[in-house]
């Protein structure tokens, strides 16, 4: 199984002492279980302390959390959002329809519910509740359009395989007589009566929305939420001008805003009796009483909901968001199409365009890190010969694992060397130029659990290629002479569902280190790694972050410690040299950066299909693989390259 060890490490979650109380004669290993489930949640809160910020009671959550793990019961969690895309598409959207932020928005939530599988076996599943019928009447939203956004969201599930996430309309939570089976018609037709049942069935005729707002901070939180992006989404609906004052369209967006806290009572209490065991999370700020507050999109401004912006990517790979508008303005972004609709922006270069004369290429972000490349003109548009190697390599170095599908003659050893050249100077070990990477038992060829069918430390390669070097003193030492890329072709399909490799970019690990574990703080560090494998090695002085060759970008230089307990083969032990010199301890640093290398935010899981290609930053990024049936038919061919 994964070799996560306390994941909690890398959040700045911290349980008051009233909790400990609460939860005292509890199963310590349950309660530990459930304690790192809910650290993996505040990964994903929607902004610093957002989650028990203010109220520090953890016990209502954890209880929840605790009684399934007891039970050995998946996490079942429920999620109001994703109701249609903003009404106004000329500065805020790019469309009606789902685009590039919804597709990274549900591989974000889909992340979520993995990590937590990754430690607890029954796993978590997540149920969107769209509030679309719920509100688009009130912001000039077409039924229709709320139907097809819907549609296109499982569409999309579907297409990339987030197995964790399902969809709920409105009218699987209020009592109409409609058909089981519901096409865009029988909903069209039946949206007003599922509003009105609604109100019907779960308004309270008590409810004060004005004493809410004044008394409840909840409910004032997402008021002024709902009053924020109503001024904007209402701007084309109800422009302002002749007969409509700024004024008078101010007084209109707050009565607008009213009206959907109105509704979003009854929803909220409809939701609560459909899902009365589900655990509550939401989009909007809150005080972290009765619902977990989260963000939608691995992004580090404001705009958190996909349908309330757009996304844009920088050449590395990190995403930000706004509103088209700003990247429209910017010179620096272009707009990318997706089946002949805008779906995203992305950094301009010339990195992204070759083979032109042969229809070029497509370009697809990878989440949460990395690029897709295909032939434009299709399965096998291109071949291995049309890589341009030059361009790839320089991609790699920025934003890693590059991977290269539906190309031709992929598989052609002769060719895979050729191109490697072509990449740079191949490096060879002593088993020779190209590695054949598949499960061979027992025999490991001197290169530990590489050629075996379970799971490996995340490391970078070449660690342990060394060569020895003499002091000024005449003393010999030890010295890492790793590569600087990867190349793999793929001879085989991974099984489904297991034999990933899994990369993890510097840039994000970087990105998410908790507030105590800066980047300054790490560079100072040193390390020791030894093994009875690769001769016995033993590795002094080794720095833990470096200066990327190229980019000049700090990147980390670690091995996973892998004891006994993980392996059949040799186990690797790993040491801060000089933590304790810097007022922290080998073994928090370790478990810190271990937690984060397997982190979903962080770590790309590649599912190999048969022909691929893909080039990793052996400097930039450090890679695992996830253990699958040994015996299996998986075969991956790797070539280093200077």
């Amino acid at each position: 199984m994964p070799s996560i060890l306390k994941l909690d490490t890398a959040d700045d979650l911290a349980f008051p002492k009233t909790l400990t109380e609460k939860l005292e004669n509890l199963e310590p290993a349950h309660l530990e279980t459930s304690s790192r489930i809910l650290s993996i949640l505040s990964r994903y809160k929607l902004a610093k302390n957002a989650i028990l910020a203010k109220t520090h009671d953890a016990a209502n959550f954890l209880t929840q959390i605790y009684s399934k793990v007891t039970a050995g019961e998946t996490i079942f969690m429920c999620l109001p959002a994703f109701p249609f895309k903003s009404p106004n598409t000329t500065t805020k959207v790019l469309g009606r329809l789902p685009d590039k932020a919804e597709e990274f928005a549900l591989a974000h939530l889909n992340g979520l519910c993995a990590a937590i599988g990754n430690i607890y076996k029954p796993g978590a599943r997540l149920m969107i509740v769209s509030d679309g019928l719920v509100y688009n009447d009130l912001l000039g939203v077409a039924d229709r359009d709320v139907w097809a956004y819907g549609e296109a969201l499982r569409a999309l599930r579907a297409t990339k395989d987030f197995q964790h996430i399902e969809f709920c309309r409105l009218r699987d939570i209020v009592q109409v007589d409609v058909p089981n089976e519901l096409d865009e018609i029988r909903y069209v037709a039946n949206a007003t009566n599922f509003r009105h049942a609604l109100l019907k069935q779960f308004s309270r005729p008590d409810y004060d929305v004005s004493l809410r707002i004044s008394e409840d901070e909840d409910t004032c939180l997402t008021y002024r939420g709902y009053i924020k992006f109503l001024e904007n989404d209402l701007q084309n609906v109800y422009p302002i001008g002749e007969g409509r004052s700024k004024s008078k369209y101010k007084r209109g967006v707050e009565y607008i805003a009213r009206q959907m806290l109105i509704r979003g009572d009854a929803f909220a209490r409809a939701v609560r009796e459909r899902f009365p065991d589900q655990l509550r999370l939401s989009i909007h700020a809150s005080t972290g009483e009765n619902k977990l507050s989260i963000n939608l999109l691995p992004t580090d401004t404001m705009f958190t909901t996909p349908w309330h912006c757009s996304i844009a990517f920088r050449l590395d790979g990190t995403t930000v968001t706004g509103h088209r508008s700003e990247f429209d303005a910017d010179d620096t972004f272009e707009l990318v199409y997706e089946d002949d609709r805008p779906s995203y922006f992305r950094e301009k270069s010339n990195l992204l365009s070759w083979a032109d004369e042969k229809g070029g290429i497509i370009c697809e972000p990878l989440y949460p890190a990395g690029l897709l490349i295909r032939p434009a003109a299709g399965q096998k548009g291109l071949s291995v010969r049309d890589v341009d190697a030059i361009k790839v390599r320089e991609l790699a170095q920025i934003n890693s694992p590059i991977v290269l599908r539906n190309f031709s003659q992929t598989r052609n050893r002769d060719l895979f060397v050729d191109k490697a050249k072509e990449f740079g100077m191949p490096m060879p070990w002593n088993f020779g130029l190209v590695l054949e990477v598949k499960d061979r038992g027992v025999d490991t060829r001197g290169l530990n659990n590489v050629l075996s069918a379970e799971w490996m430390p995340f490391h970078y390669d070449g660690l342990f290629k060394t060569e020895k070097r003499v002091r000024e003193d005449g003393n010999e030492y030890l010295v890492s002479t790793p590569p600087r890329f990867q190349f793999f072709t793929a001879v085989t399909e991974s099984p489904k569902n297991t034999g990933y490799t899994l990369f993890s970019s510097s840039t994000l690990v970087f990105k998410y280190l908790p507030t105590h574990l800066p980047l300054s703080s790490l560079r100072p560090l040193t390390w020791t790694v030894s093994t009875s494998s690769f001769n016995s090695t033993v590795i002094r002085g080794l720095p833990l972050v470096i200066d990327h060759p190229a980019t000049n970008r700090p990147c980390l230089r670690f091995h996973e410690p892998w004891p006994q307990s993980k392996t059949r083969f040799e186990a690797t032990h790993v040491t801060i040299d000089n933590a304790a010199a810097h007022d922290t301890d080998s073994t928090s640093v370790c478990e810190a950066l271990t937690s984060l290398l397997h982190d979903r935010r962080v770590a790309y899981y590649h599912s190999w299909e048969k022909g691929d290609l893909l080039v990793s930053d052996n400097t930039l990024a450090m890679h695992t693989r996830s253990d699958f049936t040994a015996g299996c038919d998986r075969e991956l061919w790797r070539i280093h390259f200077n």
